[in-house]
């Protein structure tokens, strides 16, 4: 894969956070392009916006959506289990459309004038795959790219999401990488300060590309971590209210006091709601509403041990 995260925020600028909520939430995207290489590089290279789940290769690692569904079966049973994230290569697109109706969580490689085990693929068959994808998922995310400097991506039906906590990561990544490279460079300036080394060696010794690559995946790594602990804390916490909805208590939480019991600042409820559904399967949002609740915070606090 050649393309890592630092190359496609810098691709996709504006259009990268819409493409990392599409990947988080389990959206099917769609890689259409006519260069198979490179849809196949990018598809593979997308599976690496959600770090904490488990690549599964579709006609590789399984073959059918038996085998699959059981998987997200054992999702729903098990919090626990590793999540995954399944990657679609150009060459077995027939095949996974003839097995395959259930299409969350793929990233799918879309070879655009090419044939493909006996199937002409054009625009006709993007239109085919895209409602074909869309009879069983809310709505599907199609990124085109025209060469390995441009891409276009977009949503079928649009985002609901406010996208706070995508675009936070990107300026959290891009804010923290120039502070470490300046750091480096500063210490590097002054090493060689006073030496005889012409230009070219001291362009040379400053170029920090590879540093640059590294600091920017580690951060992401690093942020899209706190995220995911975060939701699962407030599985934890909203799972017992449910319990004691189910037992008869009218009891709902705040937003408030849910993102102060879980260590959390940003992003919007209905995006937490909705990543937590793609993740463990879960919808939480009759547990949670806008407003006071009194005499609930230090029982929110009493589940921390605090």
């Amino acid at each position: 894969m050649t393309y890592t995260i630092l190359s496609l925020i810098e691709l996709m600028e504006d259009q990268f956070p819409v493409l990392l909520n599409a990947v988080l939430e389990r959206m099917p995207v769609l890689v259409a392009g006519e260069d198979i290489e490179l849809i196949d590089d990018i598809a593979e290279s997308l599976t690496t916006l959600c770090p904490h789940r488990l690549r599964l290769m579709f006609w590789r690692d399984f073959t059918s959506e038996a085998d699959i569904l059981s998987v997200w079966e054992e999702e729903k049973h098990d919090y626990d289990v590793s999540r995954t994230v399944v990657c679609g290569l150009s060459s077995n697109l027939r095949l996974a459309l003839e097995r395959i109706a259930h299409f969350n969580g793929w990233v799918l490689a879309i070879p655009l004038g090419s044939r493909v085990l006996g199937m002409s693929v054009d625009e006709g068959i993007l239109s085919e795959v895209t409602d074909h994808v869309l009879k069983k998922s809310p709505d599907c995310g199609i990124l085109r790219v025209r060469s390995p400097s441009s891409m276009e991506f977009s949503m079928k039906s649009g985002t609901d999401s406010s996208l706070a906590v995508e675009k936070k990561t990107v300026e959290k990544i891009l804010v923290r990488k120039k502070q470490s490279l300046e750091r480096i460079r500063r210490l590097l300036s002054k090493s060689l300060r006073g030496l005889n080394v012409s230009d070219a060696i001291m362009k040379a010794v400053l170029k920090l590309d590879d540093e640059s690559e590294k600091l920017t995946q580690d951060v992401f790594e690093e942020e899209i971590s706190n995220y995911v602990h975060a939701a699962r804390r407030a599985v934890t916490l909203l799972s017992r209210i449910r319990l004691a909805r189910e037992l008869g208590a009218s009891t709902t939480l705040t937003e408030r006091n849910l993102y102060e019991a879980i260590g959390w600042d940003s992003g919007e409820m209905p995006d937490l709601i909705r990543f937590i559904r793609a993740e463990w399967h879960e919808d939480f949002s009759d547990c949670v509403k806008s407003g006071a609740l009194s005499g609930l915070g230090a029982w929110v606090d009493s589940m921390w041990g605090a």
